[in-house]
């Protein structure tokens, strides 16, 4: 007798939609949407798109985007980067071959959209997304129960994001339309390492546009590691500073250390009352900036240390912090992807 085949999507609570924006939020007391009459079709950015929900909330309208992913095309990806379910945490990669896996997955679309409802512009708040890989379903009962739910296409791939446009008070949705805007991922090029006085030619991965770096410093540098509220942490201070001419200009390029640096440790009290430091925890990277006239600075963000230097004429990049100054650098430059017309949809009532 032939074993009967678990389906991943049976022990996921019922379908409800609220203005939360998650796919299964069971825990809301806010009352369900009402599903709108309004749906549609299109194509854009070499995919077909499907508009399969569209939902009235007290708070928001809530929309869901399905997007048709080519199933060949992510299993040759999956091969390529020899990406698994249990092997999909970017934190198994180094830091080229995450940028890597950014720009080339064809689940990686990233865009802008606001809805225009009865002619007025509803920006989005929040959203939420689920992948469907019909030879990977045990792996994501949540998008398996999305594509019955809709009735998709089970043969392909899907991307689904359900979005979160809020509003002052629930409205009749009379007109609905949606402007959408691509966010170009960037795209890395070829990892270098360079010394004052040399050049090095980098070459645009998309439109194989070639610019001319020249070298004029590369310097040890130390920051200031003493932020406030983070007396209880050690956070390395040690980097290489790197100032460039490049030609053409680009004002989209950025240059990233290739290796990530070390992680903050919490300092743990010594016998004496004194600080003293453990192994680490969340990294603390620098991020280069476009330069122009004005003094140096530092502030930490989200964690995450933000180094900002101007020098009028000239470029600057940081590499990774560390506790102990690097012996060399490898650079990593990432260039904006390329920019893809938006597009206006209008959403037809449906029968």
């Amino acid at each position: 007798m032939e074993k009967k085949r678990n389906n991943p999507a049976e022990n996921l609570p019922p379908w409800r939609v609220t203005s939360e924006g998650d796919f299964w939020d069971d825990t809301s007391r806010e009352r369900p949407a009402i599903l709108l009459p309004f749906g549609g079709e299109f194509q854009w950015f070499g995919s077909h798109w499907v508009v399969p929900g569209v939902y009235s909330t007290a708070k928001a309208l809530v929309v869901d985007f399905c997007r048709q992913v080519d199933v060949d095309a992510m299993q040759a990806f999956q091969e390529k980067h020899r990406l698994t379910p249990d092997r999909d945490d970017i934190r198994h990669y180094t830091r080229e071959e995450a940028a890597r896996i950014e720009a080339e997955s064809p689940m990686g679309f990233f865009f802008h959209v606001a809805a225009q409802v009865n002619g007025k512009e509803l920006p989005m708040s929040r959203g939420s997304g689920v992948g469907y890989i019909p030879y990977q379903v045990e792996a994501s009962g949540e998008a398996l129960s999305v594509v019955l739910h809709y009735g998709l296409d089970q043969s392909t791939c899907w991307y689904i994001l359900r979005c979160v446009f809020p509003w002052r008070r629930r409205q009749q949705v009379e007109s609905l339309s949606f402007r959408l805007e691509v966010e170009p991922v960037r795209q890395p090029g070829q990892p270098f390492q360079i010394q004052p006085g040399e050049k090095v030619e980098l070459t645009h991965p998309q439109t194989g546009e070639r610019y001319t770096l020249t070298a004029l410093k590369l310097v040890p540098d130390t920051v200031d590691s003493n932020f406030p509220d983070m007396e209880d942490w050690d956070v390395p201070n040690h980097l290489w500073k790197l100032v460039y001419t490049l030609e053409p200009e680009l004002e989209e390029l950025v240059l990233q250390d290739a290796e990530e640096g070390d992680p903050m440790r919490p300092k743990v009290p010594r016998e004496n009352g004194a600080t003293g430091s453990t192994v680490g925890c969340a990294p603390l990277q620098p991020v280069k900036k476009k330069t122009s006239p004005g003094p140096a600075s530092i502030g930490v963000i989200g964690g995450a240390a933000e180094l900002v230097e101007r020098q009028a004429g000239h470029q600057v990049a940081f590499s990774s912090l560390r506790f102990e100054p690097a012996a060399s650098v490898t650079w990593l430059p990432m260039f904006q992807g390329r920019n893809v017309e938006g597009i206006t949809v209008d959403m037809l009532p449906q029968a």
